[in-house]
């Protein structure tokens, strides 16, 4: 297929895709009916079931809380709505990385470069719109600062076109957006405090949720605490969104073009230096690369990166940005922190336009972010990426981290804390737009005695929070960690606290838009939500398959939430198989709110090894439509319901033999208190 139209192609597969879905994600909106014969004497006339933020105050006043997350406490049956509208716009936007940076800045409860309209021609003062190639190479090699040899001119002449203004206007992005991200810091504070290396500069972010005493969260490092507050994150948004705007036009402007053009194999690399730092263009031949620049773009050819790339360094260095456009490539991060798409107090980008890729990093890369934004875009192939630690694959620390891929079966692999992870004031999005694809978060991870020896993944659409209650006291609110999979038969693994969780403040959405799936985990997932946070998971369509199969599972998955929080799972179509516990399937623990929802399929739940029910022990409390019962605390929390609802909508469904729940039946739980569970099976 000629590239332009592949390109054309790739901008209309997300609304495509959509066309094609039986069931449209913005009508999954439970019958009035339905809702109120479920929900009878527990929520007003108008529907509505949530918590005020006069009830939420109660629950502590933990630094760095979002507005936005706040705000969704508010009504269960709008968070849905919400993560359903993120979603879809997601999948419109993945090929527009200005969209994409924009949407998820916003989720941090910062709104900064939308709809940015560039400035026509080549938008560099001083220089015709129309004036020819070398005349805007000339003009920024005149810049103080920059230099530009007799020899690289030549070379750079002797490229193709299209390839020329590619480079140019990724340059001209560079410059421009610079001066906003250098000015989100104070780099007298940094370098008092950090140092200016970029291993310095991320063990100083990372302080908060490394340093530890006594198996508890708690550092030495106040300074990494102001940083929290000293960030200007505006202006770091708006240069993030001002170069991925340049991007986006670079990118529009080559697939129409149909490419690079034809390029001369003797070509190895060029260069010219930008006051920002050096630019490389490097040719069609198979390269091992290993030093960095500012700005590197590949016009072809298997290639291996290794060690540092795309990974902003603080203010002196704020902006880092590798494209490749062609051939199956390798980039190994080696036993370095924070590359291949990190923004490390700044912005770094990672684009690679085709091929069967593999992406290998140790720890806070493919797409991180710490006070910064991490970018790493793919826009076509069967690509293998692996984080052997954590922190990468679409995670954020104050800014915003996005891992994307428009195309293809992909595997992504992790150990811990990755794969849509949003801790304070980040967003963390990772956003696979079609293809039957795999998510993994190890098991041998991030293993805790706590947690029955599982791993606590923290992956996989984690909104996550620093609880400090336990140690030295600064506690810190979570952010949004968004997992959304636009269509193909994908799996799902992880253990522990994944798969649209949200703990301590943060939100954690699974958008899952399409395909036959199947997903496996074992505590606190699948919406799930504990200590005033909220979980989402959504599966729009297809023959689904929850821990079918998966001797690990062990409780609290499936909309479950405890201790002032939401959790909401559900299917909006197809039959579809669920193995559950006890505390699962709508059940809701200590002054919170739990939703079970499947709308439409022949169904069938399967009973695991669930306790019978006591009541009083928290243990025995069951499956489909549930809520804990305790002792009066003589506190706020006795004044707070605790309400679990199980829906399933239509279809001919199989329950367990011996229980409540039945097909065309209603069930009621209510226990001591404000502790409420509710079941409707409306056949």
């Amino acid at each position: 297929m000629h590239r332009s139209l592949l390109a054309f192609a790739l901008l209309l597969l997300p609304l495509a895709a959509l066309a094609q879905r039986p069931t449209a994600r913005e009508a999954l909106t439970p019958d009035s009916a339905e809702w109120s014969q479920l929900t009878e004497g527990l929520a007003p006339s108008d529907g509505r079931l949530g918590y005020d933020q006069q009830e939420m105050s109660h629950f502590g006043r933990d630094l760095h809380v979002l507005q936005r997350v706040r705000n969704l406490f508010a009504d269960l049956r709008a968070i849905p709505r919400f993560t359903g509208s993120l979603a879809e716009g997601l999948v419109a936007d993945a090929a527009a990385p200005d969209s994409l940076v924009s949407r998820a800045w916003l989720l941090t409860d910062v709104s900064a470069g939308r709809y940015l309209p560039l400035a026509e021609g080549w938008g560099l003062e001083g220089v015709a719109g129309d004036a020819a190639p070398l005349e805007v190479l000339d003009a920024l090699a005149g810049r103080p600062g920059a230099a530009l040899s007799a020899r690289d001119r030549e070379r750079f002449a002797a490229l193709p076109e299209a390839s020329q203004r590619f480079v140019l206007r990724l340059a001209i992005g560079l410059e421009e957006a610079r001066p906003w991200l250098a000015s989100a810091f104070d780099a007298d504070f940094l370098a008092r405090h950090a140092g200016t290396r970029p291993a310095e500069l991320h063990r100083f972010a990372a302080a908060p949720w490394n340093d530890e005493r006594l198996g508890q969260l708690a550092s030495l490092s106040p300074a990494s605490f102001q940083a929290l507050a000293r960030t200007e994150r505006e202006p770091l948004a708006f240069g993030s969104v001002l170069f991925a705007a340049h991007l986006k036009r670079a990118l529009d402007e080559l697939d129409a073009a149909g490419g690079v053009g034809p390029v001369d194999p003797a070509l190895n690399s060029l260069s010219f230096r930008l006051p920002a730092g050096r630019v490389v263009v490097t040719g069609v031949r198979q390269d091992l690369i290993t030093e960095e620049a500012v700005l590197r773009v590949d016009l072809g050819g298997d290639d291996r990166y290794r060690g540092r790339h795309a990974a902003s360094a603080g203010p002196a260095s704020p902006i880092s940005v590798l494209v490749d456009l062609g051939g199956n490539d390798r980039y190994e991060g080696g036993d370095e922190a924070c590359t291949m798409g990190c923004g490390l107090f700044g912005l770094g980008v990672l684009v690679d336009s085709g091929g069967d890729d593999q992406y290998e990093v140790a720890e806070s890369g493919l797409g991180a972010a710490w006070h910064g934004t991490g970018l790493l875009l793919d826009r076509a192939g069967s690509d293998r990426y692996e984080v052997k630690g954590r922190w990468g694959q679409g995670a954020a620390h104050v800014g915003a981290g996005l891992l994307v891929d428009l195309a293809g079966d992909d595997r992504y692999r992790c150990g811990h804390e990755s794969q849509g992870l949003g801790s304070t004031y980040g967003a963390g999005v990772l956003l696979d737009v079609e293809g039957d694809d795999s998510y993994e978060a190890r098991d041998d991870g991030n293993v805790s005695e706590l947690y029955l020896n599982q791993s606590v993944a923290m992956s996989q659409g984690c909104g996550y929070g620093r609880r400090a209650d336990l140690g030295d006291g600064r506690s810190l609110g979570g952010g949004f960690g968004v997992l959304v999979d636009g269509a193909g038969d994908d799996s799902y693994h992880a253990q522990v606290w994944s798969q649209g969780a949200g703990y301590w403040w943060g939100v954690g959405i699974l958008e899952d838009l399409g395909g036959n799936d199947r997903y496996r985990n074992g505590k606190y997932s699948l919406g799930a939500g504990a200590h005033f946070a909220i979980g989402s998971q959504v599966d729009l369509s297809g023959d689904d398959e929850y821990n079918v199969g998966n001797d690990t599972a062990k409780n609290q998955f499936q909309g479950h939430a405890r201790d002032g929080s939401i959790g909401v799972s559900i299917d909006g179509g197809g039959n579809d198989r669920y193995r559950f516990h006890s505390h699962c399937g709508g059940s809701a623990d200590l002054a919170s709110l739990a939703w079970f929802w499947d709308r439409a399929g022949d169904d069938r739940y399967e009973r695991g090894d669930a306790p019978p029910d006591s009541p009083g022990a928290w243990s025995g409390t069951p499956p489909m439509g549930s809520a804990t019962e305790y002792e009066p605390f003589r506190s706020f929390r006795d004044d707070l319901p605790a309400i679990g609802l199980f829906l399933d909508s239509g279809g001919t469904d199989s329950y367990p033999e011996g229980g409540e729940a039945a097909n065309g039946k209603s069930w009621s739980r209510e226990r001591k208190g404000l502790s409420f569970g509710r079941g409707l099976d409306a056949d």
